[in-house]
Order: C-alpha cells, then structure tokens, then sequence
C-alpha cells in the first residue's frame, strides 16, 4: 500500500458528510469498509461499499483505483451492474488530496442524479458483456441508414469481414455490415459507406429484427437471457428464426456464428443495433401446441452471446476531431503523390474529407518510402493506386479516383493544349480544389494559365525543408517563384542523387516534411472555414524552435 492505515482513518474522519464507518479491512493488496454519505438535501443516509486497491492514489488502466458501490441505486445513471458508480476524477499523486477529490466527486454524483433527480441528454449506450464464440471474439461496424424500420421488422444483412487480428489474449473477426434487406418488401437498405465497401462481393450473412424498446434492464444493462425477449419479439420472427437455422444446419461452418442484429431507437431517435451469436447447431427454443394445435415459439432460458457492434457513421467516426466542412464536402483534386502530396492525401483523409481524385504519373520505389505515406509491402507499385488502397484502409467514408496518366504532362504540348483546351477546363472547374503538389514549375505555369473556376493550392518545399510555400491562385506562379528566386534560401547543389545525376530530389527527411505540411494545412483549414483563403510561407526560425506564417 502506498498509504498507511492511520492515514487512511485520519484523512476519512476530516471529510464532514460521511459518518458510520464499518466493515473495516486493511490488508497490502486490498482496503474494504462501508460508509454513510448525508448532507443537504437528502432525505436519508446513503451507504456505500467502498474499496481501495494497492495502486491507489495511481489509476489502473485508465480505471479509478477506489470504488463506491450500492446496489440500491442501481436505477440511476453511472452506476454499473455490480452497484458501482462509475466515475473519472482529475489526476493527483497526493493520497489525502485524492482521497477527499475522490469522495466529493460521489458527493456531487448523488446530489446532480438522486437528490436533483437530473437526467443526462446524451445517450448512454448499454452496458453490454461481450463474449467469445470458440474463443474468437467478433465486431460488426454499422451507421445510419436513410430508410426508416419499423417494429417487428425482420430480414436479412449482408456482411463484409474485414480482416481478424489479435485482440486482448485471443483473436476477433472485424466485419461491416454493407446493408440490410427486409424479408417482406425485399427492400435494401444500405449503409452510408463509400463504394469501396459497399459495392465489394459480400462474404457472409446475418439476420436483423428491429424492436421496440433497447434489450435492456434498467435502461442500460443488456438482456443476459434470451427468454428475456420474450415481450419484443413476435412469433412471425422466431418462425422465421427457426427455419431459418434449421436450412442452413447442414452447410453453415460451424466455427462461426449466426449474426442476429437487433435493433432499437435510443433515446435521442437514432437507430442502434447488438448483435447476438448464435450457434445454429444448437437449440434456443422451447416450444409448445396451444389448443388449436398451433406451434408457440418460446425462447429458451440460455444465456446469451453478445459481439461487439459500434456506430461507425460518418458523425461519429470523426466525431472526435475534423476539418471544417467547407473543405469535407468539397471536390478535391491532389496532382503528385510524392512525399508532399501523399501526406496531404492522408491527412486530408483522417480529417473527414469525402471526394478526393489523385493524379501522378509515377512509380513508388522501395526508396521512396521512407519520406512519404506509402508502405514496403508493395515495394514497386503505380503511387496513386497504392495510395488509394491506403487511403481506403483509413475511411470508409472517402470515394477516390487515381489517374495513372500523363495527363499533366500532355497540358505542356501546344496542341494538345488547344483541341482539348475546354474539355481541360470543364474537368479541372469540375473541383472545389486543387493541391498542385507535384513540385513542377512547368505545370504551375501552365495551371496558373488556364482559367478553372477550382482554387488551385500550390504546396512547395525548399530544399533540407527550411520553408514551405503555399500559392494560392490566382497568380501562383508569379508568386511561388519570386519566393525561391528573390526571398528564401534553397540550395540547388545539395540534393540527393540516388541512381545518377538525372534523377536529383530535394533532401528533408518524413519529419521534417511532414511537420511544414500539418502546420501548412491547418492554416489553409482556418481559412477555408473563414473564406478568405491567401498565399502564405511557414519558416523555420534559426533554432528551429518555432515556425513562423508570413502570409500574403
């Protein structure tokens, strides 16, 4: 114990509303008593098991090292199915000053939830334990739908496993649910992936029956056993249950589980769904002949196998931090996938951005990697089809177009210039914005030529990564080049060399890229949320202890 017993009774008989202390055990792994909590404003003491483990005044795995539990209040909020009232206080190393923090923070818990009779506006999801299905545990991601389901609704939902890897001490099996079909109508309604997700061949099945009301005891902790359904679900659905494990017995792989969706609106009227496994090769029904010698489904007392499932909608996904939406919802074309283009693809990615088209005629090569956002499992491959592949690993929500062309290049001959001059003008208007990250003076030139209704975002890094400089059309060239040409110093003889002199490349390692590009692109967010958008240049200072914006 980092505390004494002495100092443990000293510090309790100091705080005011607590009285009645009894039960007591102090031993080196474990401390244990009951106490009374009364003060203003209740109508009666309350009492609390409270125990105190080795780590305290430290918390464990995030986790508070002190526990105030009550079965009684089991009906309010925060508080878990052994009685505990789930808490999350502010760090502190100081046994009495923790001690007391942690006692008025119970305080303040029974005076918001039991003696204001206080409601939480948010949705407390339920308290839900998860199980394993021969040992392997299992994940369905899932998100809003457009379509509405009704009570008692039931069908079909098809799935896509994304990929099982090592969870805790076992295995778990990750899949996405792309849509659900209703048995009735034969309606479809998909969930609001990209069409990477959605429109990939489905590699297995689940059942879905939408109810009610959450499968839940005190509003928050999940059903344990399914004859605890026996008031939601109806006898259509447990027919159609049963017959359904019934055809599939012979064919199903009996290692994996049977998905049952089911489905309830929270309180705030979102759609919510808990998935139950079921093993087909095993009975959940008791049944019985009524008098008119039809069949009476009955869910039998077995406790249940419940998965992990979670909201994964766009609104939650990026819940936790995103860009302004003026740049999410906007068109964004990215010409050069490099080590400047590729980290803002990812970044752009990661901040919610939905509708992004990659440009580069270019091979990754092995050497490539080490600066930029690509991977050495795919030692050569065409950069903006293995960015792509990334880039669709980090966002289910993102649709990209990847152009392995020399599109940029043929802009640079006259006539081709001329004939298509339009149909190059209508498709480049066609985006929001254009990142020009290809470090080509020629198509800068050229872009800057062309009148596209896009702004056109032009991201430069002079050489060993001193400066950065951001050209905002119109008149990119003019500025991009009497940037390097009359102000910053950019070394031209120092440049990395790898396979001749034909091939030169500027020297600045992932980090010294990456940090200009994040600095850069969280200025150009600021101004994109407050429309006013200008050419700008980020500095290192002679330590490099601070960056500096210079914006134009």
């Amino acid at each position: 114990m980092r505390f004494s017993r002495e100092e443990l009774l000293d510090t309790i008989s100091s705080i005011s509303y607590v009285s009645n202390l009894r039960d007591f055990n102090f031993d080196k792994n474990l401390v244990s008593f009951n106490i009374a909590f009364y003060f203003d404003g209740l109508n009666e003491e309350i009492t609390f098991e409270v125990t105190i483990d080795s780590q305290y005044p430290f918390k464990f795995s995030g986790s508070e090292t002190i526990s105030f539990r009550n079965l009684d209040l089991i009906e309010y909020s925060h508080v878990m199915s052994d009685g505990s009232v789930c808490f999350h206080n502010k760090h502190c190393i100081d046994f009495r000053q923790k001690l007391i923090q942690d006692f008025d923070a119970i305080k303040s818990w029974v005076t918001k939830y039991i003696v204001k009779e206080e409601k939480d506006s948010h949705y407390e999801h339920l308290i839900v334990n998860n199980g394993t299905f021969e040992g392997s545990h299992y994940s369905y991601q899932f998100t809003d739908v457009k379509e509405n389901f009704m009570k008692g609704e039931f069908g079909t939902v098809s799935l896509k496993l994304l990929i099982d890897s090592p969870y805790c001490q076992s295995r778990i099996n990750n899949y996405l649910v792309q849509s659900f079909t209703d048995s009735s109508s034969f309606a479809i309604k998909n969930c609001d992936w990209n069409s990477y997700y959605i429109d990939s061949s489905q590699s297995e099945q689940g059942l879905y029956v939408f109810i009610k009301n959450a499968p839940a005891n005190n509003e928050r902790f999940s059903f344990d056993d399914w004859n605890n359904f026996e008031d939601l679900i109806d006898q259509e659905f447990l027919q159609y249950l049963s017959r359904y494990m019934i055809g599939i017995r012979s064919t199903h792989n009996s290692k994996l589980p049977l998905p049952l969706f089911i489905g309830f609106h929270t309180k705030d009227r979102t759609i919510h769904w808990q998935v139950a496994l079921i093993n087909v090769n095993e009975n959940i029904f008791e049944g019985s002949t009524d008098i008119n010698g039809k069949y009476i489904y009955k869910l039998r007392n077995k406790s249940i196998t419940w998965a992990i499932t979670n909201n994964s909608s766009y609104s939650y996904f990026f819940g936790r931090g995103s860009f302004n939406d003026r740049l999410t919802d906007s068109k964004i074309l990215i010409i050069g996938v490099g080590a400047v283009g590729s980290n803002v693809a990812k970044t752009l990615t990661r901040c919610g951005c939905r509708n992004i088209s990659l440009v580069d005629y270019d091979i990754k090569k092995p050497e490539n990697i080490c600066r930029s956002e690509y991977e050495f499992i795919y030692a050569y491959a065409n950069k903006v089809d293995e960015l792509r592949t990334l880039l669709y690993n980090i966002s289910p929500f993102i649709d990209i177009k990847a152009g392995n062309s020399l599109f940029t290049e043929y802009l640079k001959l006259e006539s081709y210039a001329e004939v298509f001059a339009d149909n190059i003008r209508a498709e480049l208007s066609d985006y929001d914005y254009i990142f020009d990250c290809s470090t080509d003076d020629d198509l800068m030139h050229i872009l800057d030529k062309i009148d596209v209704k896009a702004t056109i975002i032009n991201l430069s890094i002079t050489n060993h990564a001193q400066s950065l400089v951001c050209g905002i059309s119109p008149n990119t060239y003019k500025f991009v080049r009497h940037q390097f040409d009359s102000i910053l110093e950019n070394d031209v003889e120092d440049l990395y060399n790898p396979i001749g002199c034909w091939s030169p490349t500027f020297k600045a390692s992932y980090n010294d890229i990456s940090t200009l590009i994040q600095f850069a692109l969280k200025h150009i967010n600021i101004m994109i949320s407050n429309e006013q958008l200008n050419s700008f240049v980020i500095n290192h200072d002679d330590n490099y202890e601070s960056l500096k914006v210079s914006k134009f």
